[in-house]
């Protein structure tokens, strides 16, 4: 977590560093912020590294007053899925990444394609910070206010950072295959494959949405 970074200035609205206050704003002001970074000698087409997300993350964290005591949550978390260890807290769950990996992030590995015959080859990565906080973007497209970004905590015990959300306390109702597709196809989805549907109007895609991991939310 080292890489040295520097941040771009420009035009289009408020500095992101100075929107972070308003909970319904964060997850796109440290997207702003994110976005905004370029690793000194990097290449510009290019997202910085994982690491330099990271401390820049920080960095925004601090300015905005969002840089999270671990004590106030670590030794009350107990073990969530692969991604996220969890908290409830009132009405809401919170959420914390652990051991300073933020979800897989799909895509084409190119490499791997000989010749324009081969076939496209998928694969999971793990993804970045910044691709992690555009995948809480999406959901909240789909289901808004679901993802709301409370902060970031410095040096998570596994290491890195942990980014740490929440989302409000359901009912969970679980729910059958048909009623997934169908709802996905009100909104305008088309089912790929088992478990993944794709939205060409915007190139969404969503995956692994099947009756293990999926369920009708009604609040109690």
């Amino acid at each position: 977590m080292g890489s040295e970074s520097r941040r771009e200035t420009g035009s289009g609205g408020p500095p992101a560093d100075q929107r972070g206050a308003d909970a319904r704003d964060r997850i796109l002001a440290a997207l702003d912020h994110l976005r905004g970074v370029q690793e000194a000698g990097g290449d510009p087409s290019r997202p910085p590294p994982s690491a330099c997300q990271e401390n820049e993350l920080l960095r925004w964290a601090e300015l905005t007053g969002l840089l999270l005591n671990p004590a106030e949550f670590i030794p009350h978390l107990i073990r969530g899925g692969q991604e996220h260890d969890l908290l409830s807290r009132g009405d809401r769950v919170v959420k914390v990444t652990r051991n300073g990996v933020f979800g897989l992030s799909p895509g084409i590995e190119l490499a791997l394609v000989s010749s324009a015959d081969d076939a496209r080859r998928f694969h999971l990565w793990e993804a970045t910070p910044m691709e992690y906080l555009e995948r809480l973007r999406l959901q909240n497209l789909l289901v808004p206010g679901i993802n709301q970004l409370e902060g970031v905590i410095a040096h998570n015990e596994g290491g890195g950072i942990a980014i740490v959300t929440s989302q409000p306390r359901f009912e969970i109702v679980a729910v059958r295959t048909v009623e997934i597709d169908l709802w996905f196809a009100h909104l305008g989805f088309q089912k790929i494959t088992d478990s993944a549907y794709y939205r060409a109007e915007d190139n969404l895609g969503v995956f692994d949405a099947h009756e293990k991991t999926s369920s009708v939310l009604a609040t109690t």
